[in-house]
């Protein structure tokens, strides 16, 4: 298979045994040609094979799980690669007419010396181990066949060559069946194409390979598998025909074979022995929305994100405006929400014939409100809609149909000025309206192709500034989006405990407390709150508060100590909030209302500005002067309106700062409604801005202007997100000034109160933010009747629902435990960053880790006996059930179990239990 001068990237994937993990033999594969790489969805696969000019580097990708290959080009000289100019003309004995480049004597002992100095080892030094190895045969196309022996020598040689040089690289073959025999014990694997299905190029179809070729090519790979090296197998299928892309990875499978089965361009995540299950849904949005046309106001940022991120998934926003996403997007992406500003929002690029193209595919589409574009006969006939046709439409505007799906937390008000007089030929119509002149419209629907809601039937705006949902975002999105059953990501909770975060930001810190004999505000939190409550904080501070240069140089050096001591404090972590808390991150954002009158930055003398001192310069000055020894200050909080430009948070993650703040999650008693919950974060090019769980109190007084005993309604926003669905852990979120004054510090002991009453478990704010960073890059792979889980080992707990079953819990699964809540199942990842879900009907037997308020550090599994190692930041009860009959050691007497569960309370710290049963 020729690399299509790399414009593209080759992905080859093999699942490769893992030390103390499941099959000892590559059981996945898959090639890739797209322009982008799909990087999370690549980690499910141990190798992956890419050109290494197009951008993403080893260094980049990290080793973990999986490992990046570089794709070469051994018999041809590809004119686009800064090597092929020192390669002389007497080295080339033809040319590829297909492909323009020229034909390599592989004979030669000089080419096969530049070949290891100048290709092979810069990809040895730019990190890569493992090598896809292509071209082997075109000798064949320009060498008259006496000398293909010296060719096919010298090519074997080539390989060997690599391996004398470097021991501990790895090879896998394109084709090279002449050469097999002689480096067959060098080798990783072999691939081949059109085993089942192939494309004609010639006539730009897909078709059925004639069965005297097959059965030539099956006899060939037989031989190579006899010979214990695994084979893999491309077939090429329509990819709007995932069924038959299934049922032909089932027929290579069923021959021993690697199966993967793609698009002719191999443009698309396909499907193997593992078929990868996106996580990611398009956003599709006009940029011209909201306040400065800023995403983080657009109505799919503020309501659509949150739902789907409980459901799984990410977003991947796109404007409108902009180009819309090419090539093969069935497979992975696993769906598209559009919702446009205005009736012709995707008129400028080609909406239209976008939408044509989904629909083809396959991928489900939701649009919102409106479509954006003219429903003409195209667009009627593809999605099986028509258009009423009326003269008028006369009010009032009735409902005559509505499914339970609609009126999930405000009933539908029909308006004539938004009425859409649509009709949905096929599917499920959940809202159907009627004019007083009976002009029908079917409002809200599921259809074949996705499902629609029109007009403000999607969210409904109430007094001020608060809305409420009309559809129900979690049923209908899944039904429309047609999303799979699958384990979800969740960042609310661990081991089957609701996690609990504190951090504070920086203002405030040298305020006086308001009191007779007051201190400053950061001493009163030290002695009141941090003193007291003993449980992970993360604290921030603006450095211009302490520094010499700063806004109080005279009193820099108490500031200073002041810190000191409250960053010494064995359970704080430092982070910044910045030198001189900007409120706008760019100059274009504004502001308005008394918001506008009361925030501003701080006017440090002398002091213009400058994105680097805000950011690598606060952190810089809190690691050399405030930090104490062991600690380094790894976040940045940010301040003002938090929303940080592109720029500004590359710069975190260049300095390797983790981010946190922003959002709107302001839910309580009297805005009951989820579109007041904020999703996860938000996107800003490829840097992601991690969003406080929920708001501090300013938000709770009314921006800290009255109510200053206002934040005792956090305790509200805390259960509001626990029940009925756990939408977020509980954040104890504030300022230093919350400390100035005894209303606000009461509240703040309020809700602190309230946390130690309930059964937490406490992290790091840097812990809650990494597990976010984690949820955006985790990969779930279907492989037949289980589901492999990757991520980086930060996110620990999977939720499915109950109905779905039990996990199995195998020796090689990592899942340690389970417990429900609700109606939901949560299942207790091992450390690790892997993990295969199996599910039953039937409750498992043996041990399982029900919960604990601790983190696995280490964890296995071993017939009926386990043996886990926890660490807990406060003390924690492990509850341990199926132990009937089992004996618990935690290095003190052991605990005979008698009932069928065991419950232990442990000090802060790390502790490894065993648990052995007869």
């Amino acid at each position: 298979m020729k690399n299509s001068r790399l414009v593209m990237t080759l992905i080859v994937v093999l699942l490769l045994p893992v030390v103390g993990w499941g099959e000892t033999h590559p059981s996945s594969v898959a090639f890739y040609y797209g322009k982008q790489h799909p990087v999370n969805e690549l980690r499910a696969f141990d190798i992956v094979v890419i050109d290494p000019d197009s951008g993403l580097a080893p260094s980049e990708y990290g080793r973990g799980q999986s490992e990046l290959f570089a794709y070469v080009s051994v018999g041809e000289a590809d004119p686009a690669r800064s090597y092929t100019k020192h390669m002389p003309d007497s080295w080339m004995i033809g040319v590829n007419p297909s492909w323009k480049s020229k034909i390599v004597d592989v004979s030669s002992d000089e080419w096969r010396q530049f070949f290891l100095e100048q290709v092979i080892e810069p990809l040895w030094q730019a990190g890569y181990r493992g090598f896809f190895l292509d071209t082997l045969d075109s000798y064949m196309l320009a060498a008259p066949t006496n000398v293909h022996p010296r060719m096919e020598a010298g090519l074997a040689e080539a390989v060997r060559a690599i391996r004398q040089r470097h021991p501990e690289a790895r090879l896998i073959l394109n084709r090279g069946f002449e050469i097999f025999d002689r480096v067959k014990d060098l080798v990783l694997a072999v691939a081949v194409e059109s085993l089942f299905q192939n494309f004609n190029p010639a006539n730009g179809k897909y078709g059925t390979v004639a069965p005297e070729a097959r059965s030539w090519l099956t006899s060939r790979l037989t031989d190579i598998r006899r010979a214990g090296v695994p084979v893999i197998v491309i077939d090429y299928v329509d990819p709007g025909n995932r069924s038959l892309m299934r049922e032909t990875a089932d027929k290579i499978r069923a021959l021993g074979f690697i199966p993967w089965v793609t698009d002719k361009d191999l443009a698309g995540l396909g499907i193997g022995s593992v078929e990868v299950m996106p996580r990611t849904i398009l956003g599709l949005y006009d940029g011209g929305e909201g306040a400065g046309g800023d995403l983080y106001f657009t109505n799919l940022q503020r309501y659509v994100v949150m739902p789907l991120n409980y459901l799984g998934y990410t977003v991947e926003m796109h404007d409108l405006r902009e180009p819309l996403p090419t090539g093969v997007l069935a497979g992975r992406y696993a769906g598209a929400v559009i919702w446009p500003y205005s009736t012709s929002s995707g008129e400028k690029q080609g909406l239209k014939q976008w939408v044509l193209n989904c629909v083809e595919q396959g991928l489900p589409l939701v649009f919102l409100e409106r479509f954006g574009i003219a429903l003409d006969s195209d667009l009627q006939s593809a999605l099986g809609l028509a258009m009423e046709p009326f003269t008028h439409l006369a009010p009032p505007a009735r409902v005559t149909a509505m499914d339970d799906m609609v009126g999930f937390e405000q009933k539908p008000l029909p308006r004539i000025d938004a009425y859409l007089p649509v009709r949905a030929k096929t599917g499920r119509v959940l809202l159907q309206l009627a004019t007083a002149n009976g002009v029908t419209s079917d409002a809200v629907a599921i259809t074949p192709w996705g499902g629609y809601v029109s007009g403000p039937y999607v969210v409904t705006q109430l007094m001020e500034s608060q809305a409420a949902w009309v559809i129900d975002p979690f049923r209908f999105f899944s039904e429309a989006l047609k999303l799979p059953l699958m384990p979800v990501p969740d960042t609310t909770t661990e081991n089957g405990v609701r996690l609990l975060l504190a951090h504070v930001d920086g203002d405030g810190f040298a305020s006086q407390a308001e009191w007779p004999g007051g201190k400053l505000a950061a001493e009163e939190l030290q002695s009141h709150i941090l003193e007291r409550y003993r449980i992970p904080t993360s604290i921030s501070l603006i450095t211009s508060l302490l520094a010499p240069d700063g806004l109080y140089p005279q009193k820099s050096a108490r500031h200073e100590e002041i810190a000191r001591n409250i960053l010494a404090l064995p359970w704080v972590e430092g982070a910044s909030h910045s030198f001189s808390h900007p409120f706008r991150w760019k100059p274009d954002q504004e502001d308005t209302g008394f918001e506008a009158e009361i925030w501003h930055a701080l006017n440090v003398p002398g002091y213009t500005f400058n994105l680097d001192a805000e950011i690598r310069g606060s952190t810089k000055y809190l690691n050399e002067r405030l930090m104490p020894p062991g600690k380094k200050a790894r976040l940045f909080f940010w301040t003002g309106n938090c929303l940080p430009t592109e720029d500004s948070l590359r710069l975190t993650y260049e300095n390797g700062l983790l981010n946190i703040n922003g959002g709107s999650t302001i839910i309580t008693n009297s805005n009951r409604s989820l579109t007041a919950v904020a999703p996860l974060g938000i996107s800003r090019g490829k840097w992601f801005q991690v969003f406080a769980p929920n708001q501090n109190e300013n938000v709770y007084t009314n921006l800290w202007s009255r109510n200053f005993f206002g934040y005792r309604r956090i305790v509200e926003t805390f259960s509001l997100t626990e029940s009925p669905r756990r939408l977020k852990p509980v954040n104890i979120y504030y300022h230093f000034y919350s400390a100035s004054k005894e209303a606000s510090l009461a509240a703040l002991r309020h809700a602190y109160d309230w946390a130690m009453s309930q059964r937490l478990h406490a992290i790091f704010t840097s812990e809650y933010i990494e597990k976010v960073l984690d949820f955006n890059r985790t990969v779930i792979a279907r492989n037949g009747d289980e589901w492999l889980v990757r991520n980086g080992g930060s996110l620990r707990q999977l939720r499915i629902p109950a109905s779905a079953g039990f996990p199995s819990m195998e020796d090689d699964s990592n899942i340690a435990g389970y417990s429900n809540l609700g109606n939901n199942r949560y299942l207790h990842m091992g450390p690790g960053g892997e993990a295969r879900v199996r599910l039953t009907a039937a409750q498992p037997s043996g041990v399982s880790l029900e919960s604990a308020a601790a983190r696995l550090t280490d964890f296995s599994r071993s017939g009926n006996n386990v043996r886990l190692a926890l660490t807990g930041h406060t003390p924690f009860t492990v509850h341990l059930a199926g132990t009937s009959g089992c004996t618990l050691n935690t290095g003190g007497p052991p605990l005979h179990s008698v009932e069928n569960d065991i419950k232990v309370t442990l000090s802060e710290g790390s502790h490894v239990l065993a648990v052995t049963c007869k």
